[in-house]
């Protein structure tokens, strides 16, 4: 299989959010080392329209694009994978980090599924479901691209967690997660709705671009618990209107909101 490497120059501000709008279009995966941030994607699938689209919306071009040989991409990605603290009682990390000392220290590791700790949505969402209560309740993981929610909640006592996510390396990547931070409680799969579910769940967490989002805020609603907690990340700061009022079409209030460099987390309940 062959990738096409493009190579990008943006500040480290604009790093993490650019890799992440990339690998949600269809890029495999990232690395970034000064100042020169290099997206890899399947050759068949590179849309150089869409990667104009993109990086249009933040004054970047594309310096260089290549054909590269196949390699071991995860390697790539892992030697530049670094740890990440979130919030005050949360560090994500690789094996081959040392542990610390707060509530939840959690291993991920290093593959290309999103949600390490690093980018803020994952950061935001992390801190949000760690300040609620999950001891002996149910929660649903939405895109659980890594699993780091997932092992959180689990850490936190839920009594059963579910993580969903529609990527098959995301599935392999939170599976293996789990079993390396011993979080047995956690059940995986990969689907892309979970109208199907015939359950309810106290904690609905879901951090996933903003159209997939709102295409699946009438099944969260369903399926949330008539006292549950709904946190959405995914979103802009200037997208806030639009998700309160879509919310408040199923019901539901907001009763969170946070911004990190422009991304906004929400939580919301049942009036």
């Amino acid at each position: 299989m062959s990738y096409t490497a493009v190579h990008i120059k943006c500040n480290k501000d604009l790093e993490e959010t650019v890799s992440f709008l990339l690998q949600e279009n269809g890029f495999d995966g990232t690395s970034y080392e000064q100042g020169n941030l290099i997206a890899y994607c399947n050759s068949g699938q590179f849309n150089e329209l869409a990667l104009s689209d993109i990086l249009n919306q933040f004054g970047l071009k594309a310096e260089q694009i290549s054909e590269e040989k196949d390699q071991n991409w995860n390697q790539v990605w892992e030697d530049n994978f670094k740890d990440a603290d979130i919030g005050e009682h949360i560090h994500s990390r690789a094996p081959f980090h040392p542990a610390k000392e707060v509530k939840h220290d959690i291993i991920i590791l290093p593959k290309m599924a999103f949600g390490t700790g690093h980018h803020e949505t994952t950061q935001l969402s992390a801190i949000s479901l760690e300040k609620l209560d999950c001891e002996g309740k149910t929660v649903l993981d939405m895109g659980c691209g890594s699993g780091l929610l997932a092992i959180l909640a689990s850490q936190k006592k839920a009594s059963r967690v579910l993580a969903v996510d529609y990527d098959i390396h995301c599935v392999e990547n939170t599976r293996e997660n789990i079993q390396l931070n011993a979080a047995a409680n956690v059940e995986i799969l990969q689907a892309d709705s979970i109208a199907h579910l015939n359950e309810t769940f106290d904690v609905i967490v879901s951090n996933i671009v903003k159209n997939i989002n709102l295409k699946l805020l009438p099944e969260f609603a369903q399926k949330l618990h008539p006292d549950g907690h709904l946190i959405l990340c995914g979103f802009i700061d200037t997208d806030i209107d639009q998700l309160v009022l879509a919310a408040e079409a199923h019901n539901l209030i907001l009763i969170e909101q946070n911004i990190a460099n422009n991304w906004l987390q929400t939580q919301f309940k049942f009036k």
